[in-house]
């Protein structure tokens, strides 16, 4: 999996590329509930 094996990524490298995936997902999880609930308030109200 890994290209180049002597570019060694540190841990905190590691653990700042999970924190900004994390924070991706989280960002695309609230999106698409974000756009669960205006639709059912849009059919509610419609």
């Amino acid at each position: 999996m890994n290209r180049n094996p002597q570019q060694r990524r540190t841990p905190e490298q590691i653990r700042a590329g999970n924190k900004r995936l994390g924070l991706i997902l989280l960002v695309i999880a609230a999106v698409f509930f974000m756009g669960v609930v205006i639709k059912q308030w849009w059919l509610s109200t419609h």
